[in-house]
Order: C-alpha cells, then sequence, then structure tokens
C-alpha cells in the first residue's frame, strides 16, 4: 500500500516523521541519563566496549569508530586511563596512534558491567509493554523505510 500523504490513525494527525524524531529524542536521553550518572559521554562508552573487544591502539579505536583528525578518541582512552578503567602507556597524547598495549582493567570490567546494566533498564523501559511480534514489526518496517530513502546497509 503506497501513499504519498500521512497515515490518519491511532497516532492521529501526527505524522510519521514526528514520531520517529520524537522517539529517537526520548531514546537519547534515556541513554545519556545512564551516561551522565557515570560522569561519562556514549563516546567514552564506544571507546571503552571497542577497548574491551580487543582494539589495542588509539589507531584501531579510532579505526573502529570511525573517528578521524580532530574527532581522535584519545581525549576519551586518556579519561578512561585516568578513571582506571583501562590500562595502557603513561601517556597517550601525542604518541603514536598506533602505540599498542590498551586493555580494559578489573575496575573497567565493573564499570563497563554497571553501565551495561543500565543500558539495559533503558532498553527494558523503552520496550515495556510491547509484544515481541510488535518490536520485531517495528524495526522490519523501520529497516524498510531506511532503504527506501537509499540506506543500503545489512542489505
Amino acid at each position: 500500500m503506497a501513499s504519498t500523504g500521512a497515515f490518519a490513525g491511532p497516532g492521529g494527525s501526527r505524522p510519521f516523521g514526528y514520531w520517529l524524531g520524537l522517539v529517537e529524542g526520548l531514546v537519547e536521553d534515556a541513554f545519556g541519563r545512564v551516561y551522565d550518572e557515570a560522569g561519562l559521554t556514549r563516546r567514552h562508552w564506544q571507546v571503552l566496549a571497542v577497548v574491551r573487544d580487543g582494539a589495542s591502539s588509539p589507531a584501531q579505536v579510532d579505526a573502529l569508530l570511525g573517528a578521524t583528525g580532530s574527532a581522535t578518541t584519545v581525549p576519551h582512552l586518556e579519561d578512561l586511563r585516568a578513571r582506571g578503567w583501562v590500562a595502557g602507556p603513561a601517556h597517550l597524547e601525542g604518541a603514536p596512534a598506533d602505540v599498542g598495549g590498551l586493555a580494559v582493567t578489573v575496575a573497567g570490567e565493573e564499570a563497563y558491567a554497571d553501565l551495561q546494566a543500565g543500558l539495559g533498564e533503558a532498553r527494558s523501559a523503552m520496550t515495556r509493554g510491547l509484544a515481541a511480534r510488535d518490536y520485531e514489526v517495528t524495526v522490519l518496517t523501520l529497516q524498510h523505510v531506511a532503504r527506501n530513502l537509499g540506506w543500503q546497509g545489512d542489505a
């Protein structure tokens, strides 16, 4: 069923884009509260996760996270190292980007587990009362819309 206009239905006269924008903002807020409680940013979480998954140099972390130029993840690595969550060379700032030796510490593993639990609670709250099939159909619908708009990932 193709349509050139907005569907009128349970959402009333508000269009699809309205709901997408609203949900995106609410999801970002929910996850943002978890990061804020830990004194982190989403980027800290991403950096911790990729080091935990085996990235052992700033260059590897940057490559995995698509960081380039001034968007390097070194300041986040330095902060995680200062917290005792990541072990590695004493000074990453100004060191060659391929200097290795990064690893998540025991304290970092504990922090990761705490963050994972908080993010899991946010995800659970987000889908509370939603049947598994409804969630699946929603995700498939959004993927279909993305492909209709030119997205070619996961094809």
